[in-house]
């Protein structure tokens, strides 16, 4: 268990992930390029996360990870040839297959590692899984930028240092330490089980779309917010403080997300920061500088708390060798949504101001979500009721 969360610590330090856009925007890269860019990177992941979970979930979680680092590790690479575009490209194709072997397989290492006796405090250890891979992500936010503005090369060759570290980590996980480490499952078995689980858990579904649409909108007001604050005149190394800052909270957050789950229902709660989060949203287009701001940090905060709860559903729902698909399932209809969303912003941000744009989009993605987690809720009422 400590070597899955101290390996969850170093893959999240992604000191670029703030600063990419400022990077080639510095190297002649337009905001219409850089959405193309992001565009190409979210429809790669499409196409990689499911197969990658499927991947994953045969090959075993362990090995999926230390591949997903190594590709990383090339995609950071890329980064040293920013004025030639194909590279670049081929670099972002990269990184969505890294991400893609990496999400779920992490997640559901650290559940197999939870003893069978204790499942029911997964949600407790996904906490602390999260609060250290967000505390680990806000400091390489809050240094990124910091690093960057003294050069930009040593931030992308720390960071591939970093990735290679997280590598050695997870190879030096023992067997024993994980419940379900290997699998005699050929792929076909594995893609048949995974089609039986989607037919037969049909909430599933309704938490898939709540899940990917209300990730969506926030994953796109975190991959803008840093040019939305540049349009303000806010500096890098502010900018990539504040995003770190949000990461921190958002970590203390999460480690109490247990006990506030004691209080309040999961279903209730998700509702409740969706909502809250769905009205942040409409401040945006007042234009107001503070409004938009304090807005993007407040989402972003609560996202992490809401986004916990989703993954702890999924893994009390999926069978034992299709975790890692589950989750990427989740994952795949982000990154289509994701591609859309950044074609959208490519087109528009021509006619209408970056921050219109991302405003508009959340709140329709998020009113979406809404009414996946509603039937999901109404779902499981009926379900009880039976039971009883």
């Amino acid at each position: 268990m400590k070597k899955i969360l101290l390996y969850n610590g170093f893959s999240n330090i992604m000191l670029e992930v703030i600063v990419w856009m400022i990077y080639l925007k510095n190297q002649g890269w337009s905001i219409a390029e850089i959405a193309l860019l992001e565009g190409l990177f979210t429809i790669s992941q499409a196409i990689f996360e499911f197969p990658s979970g499927i991947i994953s979930d045969r090959i075993v979680h362990k090995n999926a990870l230390v591949l997903g680092e190594l590709v990383c590790v090339l995609y950071l690479i890329t980064f040293f040839f920013a004025n030639i575009h194909i590279l670049v490209y081929l670099g972002f194709i990269l990184f969505a297959l890294g991400l893609s072997l990496i999400s779920g397989s992490d997640v559901s290492i650290l559940y197999e590692s939870v003893d069978k006796n204790e499942k029911q405090k997964y949600l407790k250890y996904l906490g602390y899984f999260n609060f250290i891979g967000i505390l680990s992500m806000a400091l390489g936010n809050a240094f990124g930028g910091w690093i960057a503005s003294y050069s930009w090369s040593l931030m992308f060759i720390i960071s591939i240092i970093i990735r290679i570290i997280s590598a050695i980590i997870i190879l030096s996980i023992n067997k024993n330490d994980i419940k379900s480490a290997s699998s005699d499952d050929t792929f076909k078995s594995v893609i048949t089980t995974f089609i039986s689980f989607l037919s037969k858990e049909k909430d599933f579904r309704w938490i898939v779309l709540s899940m990917s649409f209300s990730s969506a909108a926030i994953t796109i007001s975190y991959q803008y917010g840093p040019l939305i604050m540049k349009t303000f005149d806010i500096s890098t190394q502010i900018i990539s403080t504040v995003f770190g800052s949000i990461s921190l909270v958002a970590a203390v957050l999460v480690l109490i997300l247990y006990k506030i789950t004691k209080y309040i229902s999961e279903d209730k709660l998700i509702l409740l920061l969706q909502i809250f989060s769905l009205g942040i949203f409409s401040f945006f287009l007042s234009g107001n500088m503070i409004f938009i701001l304090f807005g993007l940090i407040i989402v972003n905060i609560v996202f992490e708390m809401w986004n916990i709860l989703f993954e702890n559903k999924i893994q009390e729902l999926a069978y034992d060798n299709t975790r890692a698909s589950a989750i990427s399932m989740a994952t795949l209809c982000e990154s289509l949504i994701l591609t859309l969303g950044s074609y959208f912003i490519s087109i528009f941000s021509k006619i209408t101001s970056l921050i219109n744009i991302v405003s508009f989009l959340g709140m329709i993605l998020l009113s979406i979500s809404l009414v996946g987690i509603l039937i999901y809720t109404r779902n499981r009422v009926k379900v009880n009721k039976n039971k009883k």
